[in-house]
């Protein structure tokens, strides 16, 4: 009996402790670039009770253990507000798509003027990706929509 105890220990080591070991891991990495994205906003003079993140800093590596990024994305109060008179003005979302229920406007989760935040681990820098509607922004959007115009990269170290 004793014998098949320690098998079972044994083979219990074997699987949890990798997956435990590589949970801690990921959950450890995201702490750190949710950290350096945060450092950058504050650094671009986004007033921190302005913020709505959309989408939480996630982990993303392909292949496994290659080089790693850590997207987040957040809009603003005024971006926000600046959407919904736009959406509701045309009729249409930013991205074509006809407005069906104006109560759709009336959640921030929904707001297509938005800022991708990309913290690269190996170069160590964050990079800001204007969004208008499902596209890159262009300059001329940047400068009528955005209530926040950033430098296009850099270092956070």
């Amino acid at each position: 009996m004793k014998k098949w105890k320690l098998i079972c220990f044994i083979l219990v080591v074997i699987v949890v402790v990798p997956i435990v070991g590589y949970t801690s891991y990921i959950y450890i990495r995201v702490h750190q670039a949710n950290t350096q994205i945060d450092q950058a906003i504050k650094k671009l003079g986004i007033p921190q009770n302005e913020i709505v993140v959309l989408k939480k800093t996630a982990y993303n590596a392909q292949p496994l253990f290659s080089a790693e990024w850590f997207p987040k994305t957040i809009t603003t109060k005024k971006d926000y507000e600046t959407w919904k008179k736009i959406v509701l003005k045309n009729k249409r979302y930013l991205n074509g798509h006809k407005l069906k229920n104006k109560d759709a406007v009336n959640s921030v989760k929904n707001c297509e003027i938005t800022y991708d935040f990309t913290y690269r681990a190996r170069s160590k820098s964050v990079e800001v990706d204007y969004i208008y509607g499902e596209n890159s922004a262009t300059k001329q959007q940047i400068q009528e929509y955005f209530s926040y115009r950033i430098l296009d990269k850099f270092k956070t170290n």
